[in-house]
């Protein structure tokens, strides 16, 4: 009998570790269940999009959350209809396909996967956000869905991938240059960093800035306090006095929203400590002056604008719209070109070519003169009303 009871707790242990394994994608993803799994994957996507009637490209994002979700969105829709006006891709019409789960890591998986286990799906283009490229860039890979992210940096600690199908286009190394420039002139040599979170845009920046500094020879300490959201003041408090006690802090660089900035700059009210404010184009909003309009620190952030697109998208655009695309928009649109230069280029479809193609593309996209952006200081004065003027 007891040989039995055994046995039968044996049993339920081995189902139990089975579910926990399996809720986690263990077998339906691995390797246990489909050996070879690339190729598989490949080649059903091959034949299923080289047969297909249409270019199948689904975009990823939450299109209420923020404006600049929306605007890539609304640039890939704009460009895939002037492309069908023109005949489509090598004579297929392109379909756009938006995907919009939750804002968390669970349902982002979740889209992703549905996206990836339509074999005719030939292209996705995020907008993910940065945190969440690690999952979907892993799916993407394993499903053999070329992929590419218009406005959310990689990160270069991403573990490599063979073969890595998802490319970048947002140029984050050009906005560093102005902002490096302005913390010479002011003469800064002895910064804080605040940013957040792991994976986040904020801490992709703050990581690629900062080995960017520590290269140079005018800057001498480089501080950094962390959070994870949403910003508290008990983040910042202690960490921030006690540094600026101990150290000599002439200059903040802040990468994250304008809410936490909010937040930080009440901190910096309460400990006395006007110090001037750097920060990134995550501050380039049009609510920016209701979150700093208590704030005390003169603040400056970069961000570009212009025209990155060939000249005669650019012209016909504006000529069927009735207006200039913004530059978020025009990232989008350009997420669409690339797939089109490729496809036009290799004649066929072929996940791994499309794939390695693209994110050459993407990487080279801003390395000459053809696709220059203009980059922007922007000046926030302490005036109480939160005033903001531009400065090139």
């Amino acid at each position: 009998m007891k040989k039995i009871h055994l046995t039968i707790i044996l049993l339920l242990g081995a189902v139990c570790i089975f579910l926990a394994l399996d809720s986690f994608g263990i077998f339906r993803f691995g390797r246990v269940s489909q050996p070879g799994g690339f190729s598989v994957y490949a080649e059903r996507r091959r034949n299923a999009v080289n047969s297909g009637s249409a270019w199948r490209i689904a975009v990823l994002g939450n299109y209420m959350d923020q404006s600049y979700i929306s605007e890539v969105a609304q640039g890939i829709g704009r460009i895939a209809l002037m492309l069908n006006m023109d005949g489509g891709i090598l004579g297929k019409p392109l379909e756009i396909i938006y995907a919009e789960p939750k804002d968390d890591s669970y349902a982002t998986r979740l889209a992703v996967q549905t996206l990836c286990e339509q074999p005719d799906l030939a292209y996705l283009i995020g907008p993910v956000s940065t945190s969440r490229l690690r999952e979907v860039r892993a799916l993407c890979q394993y499903h053999a869905l070329p992929a590419l992210a218009p406005f959310s940096p990689l990160s270069p600690e991403l573990p490599p991938l063979e073969p890595d199908l998802y490319g970048a286009l947002y140029p984050t190394h050009l906005l560093f240059d102005p902002l490096i420039q302005r913390l010479k002139e002011m003469k800064c040599r002895n910064l804080l960093f605040i940013s957040s979170g792991t994976d986040s845009y904020s801490s992709v920046f703050t990581n690629l800035l900062t080995g960017n500094l520590r290269q140079d020879s005018f800057f001498r300490e480089i501080h950094r306090i962390d959070f994870i959201p949403p910003a508290d003041e008990s983040h910042f408090l202690q960490p921030l006095k006690r540094l600026y006690e101990n150290s000599e802090i002439d200059a903040v660089v802040f990468t994250d929203t304008p809410e936490a900035l909010q937040v930080f700059g009440r901190v910096m009210r309460e400990l006395n400590i006007v110090l001037p404010v750097f920060g990134n184009d995550l501050l380039a909003v049009p609510t920016l002056p209701h979150y700093i309009r208590e704030c005390a620190f003169p603040l400056y952030y970069v961000t570009f604008q212009g025209n990155i697109l060939p000249e005669k998208i650019a012209e016909r655009y504006a000529a069927l719209f009735r207006r200039s695309p913004g530059i978020k928009e025009q990232l989008g649109i350009m997420g669409c070109l690339l797939f089109r230069d490729v496809i036009e280029e290799l004649k066929t479809y072929e996940p791994a070519a499309v794939g390695e193609r693209l994110k050459k593309r993407s990487a080279n996209y801003f390395s000459d003169e053809r696709h220059r952006i203009e980059l922007i200081i922007r000046e926030v004065r302490p005036s109480g009303k939160g005033g903001v003027s531009n400065e090139k």
